[in-house]
């Protein structure tokens, strides 16, 4: 009986010596890479008589453009307005602190006539941002750029417009973060 007292006793006093067990940090590392793909909201007041007579023609259901006689106003009732494409940024490490950032614009209401676009880049050796303006006619627009971050966290965020046949869309804005090798 005296044994157990005495073994108990020593277990106590060891616990407060050497203090309680170390907390399992739950630490999650950011990623080498990363994806994200934001919708393009349409600005429905933006579409012309061009724009309406292109959705009748091709089936486009945007802001009613497609079924809207031309002597009534389209709807305009979505907040942000409906969908009209997705903007994909993609930033991937490539050693010795940098980076690639990837961006691509694609539409569901016809050809791209311009993006203008900003795609700010942050990390180690500082924060900057990238602008895109392009009016070039494309299906899918897309562009890349190589940056020095430096070691560690690294983050960029896409935002900006995108004009196509049918409508001016602003672009969600959408981030990523990663660990820069």
């Amino acid at each position: 009986m005296r044994v157990r007292a005495v073994t108990t006793s020593l277990a106590v006093v060891a616990a407060l010596l050497i203090g309680p067990a170390p907390a399992r940090a739950d630490i999650r590392a950011d990623p080498l890479d990363q994806t994200v793909s934001t919708p393009a909201l349409a600005d429905c007041s933006s579409i012309t008589a061009t724009g309406r007579e292109y959705a009748r023609l091709h089936g486009i259901a945007l802001c009613g453009a497609d079924t809207t006689p031309a002597s009534q106003p389209l709807r305009t009732e979505q907040v942000g307005g409906e969908e009209c494409g997705t903007t994909t940024l993609v930033m991937t490490s490539r050693g010795g602190g940098v980076v690639t950032v990837q961006w691509r614009v694609e539409s569901i209401t016809g050809p791209v006539l311009g993006v203008e676009l900003d795609v700010t880049t942050a990390g180690r050796t500082g924060d900057s941002v990238h602008r895109f303006v392009d009016h070039a006619a494309t299906q899918r627009a897309r562009r890349s750029l190589v940056v020095l971050l430096g070691v560690g966290r690294a983050a960029a965020t896409v935002s900006g417009t995108v004009t196509t046949f049918l409508a001016t869309c602003r672009i969600a804005p959408a981030s990523v973060r990663i660990h820069v090798r």
